[in-house]
């Protein structure tokens, strides 16, 4: 913290994790930075690197539960890099933190196409490329260009293929940070696009549940969807706590009653259990799971 203070970076101390995850869940970070620009970020992994302090990397929170001990650690949060710049051929630069929503939506209604599948899809810019994040069969990695990864060392720029994108993954290392990416989008009519993502939007509402989520609990299976694969156990709507279930897809939970981690995660455990047992499916977590280093 002191070193923090001499460098003027922002940070809060037992910032709990449950104001900073879609889920709602996690409790504190010993200590939560939140640098505002791109040298504060170095900043902030350089000082920590000299001090050899365990830490983790948080984006928009949205693909995540962290256990209700919560971690004894520096938290660097990269909500406040959240700026976007677009070129006039279409390249479309984005600050790590930047909300990938409003990124796509704002691309959409300045006409560049190549983002709209991504339209629902919660959390950060750098969060999703982290996780190749992607929906109809659309990845981000399909339209990146450029990636700029911070860690201690410094600044690692390199083109996409780089970090081995595959689905749902990469291979940028936890407790890097992504400072920005380059996409290259093609031109479109707005209207058009307004339209699409409009119907991408409704089909969303109409399939995914609302309220506090972290997305997608589980991978999709060679061959199969673990939302149907769950669904076809009766698992729907299936409680642990404050955690249950979604009746309308089953392969979201949600926080349906002030749950903690602990309720989430035992879900988790006894769906996978069942799945396993009984359809002969191990399903591998889409969620990430934050817990204390061994």
């Amino acid at each position: 913290m002191e070193a923090l203070r001499e460098t003027g970076i922002s940070f809060r101390e037992n910032e709990p994790f449950s104001k900073h995850t879609t889920m709602g869940v996690g409790g504190p970070a010993a200590v939560m930075a939140f640098p505002r620009s791109a040298d504060e970020l170095r900043t902030t992994l350089r000082v920590r690197g000299e001090l050899g302090v365990p830490h983790r990397v948080l984006g928009g929170g949205s693909n995540l539960v962290v256990v209700d001990e919560g971690l004894d650690e520096l938290v660097i949060n990269t909500e406040s890099l959240k700026s976007v710049a677009m070129s006039e051929d279409g390249a479309i630069t984005a600050e790590g933190g930047a909300n990938l929503i409003r990124t796509v939506v704002s691309c959409c209604r300045a006409g560049w196409r190549g983002l709209e599948s991504a339209c629902g899809i919660p959390g950060s810019v750098g969060g999703a490329a982290v996780m190749n994040a992607g929906a109809y069969g659309f990845s981000i990695s399909d339209v990146m260009t450029d990636i700029v990864v911070y860690d201690e060392d410094g600044e690692r720029r390199q083109p996409p293929e780089g970090w081995r994108f595959h689905y749902r993954g990469s291979s940028i290392p936890e407790g890097s940070a992504v400072a920005q990416i380059t996409v290259q989008l093609r031109p479109d009519d707005p209207a058009v696009l307004e339209k699409e993502t409009g119907e991408l939007s409704r089909q969303r509402t109409k399939s995914q549940p609302g309220g506090r989520n972290a997305g997608c609990v589980f991978k999709n299976p060679d061959g199969g969807q673990a939302g149907r694969i769950i669904d076809d156990l009766g698992l729907k709507n299936t409680r642990v706590g404050g955690a249950v279930i979604s009746p309308r897809h089953a392969n979201f939970v949600v926080n349906d009653a002030g749950a903690k981690a602990g309720d989430v995660l035992g879900l988790l455990d006894l769906v996978r259990e069942r799945v396993q047992r009984e359809a002969g499916v191990d399903l591998e977590l889409e969620v990430k799971v934050w817990r204390p280093r061994a």
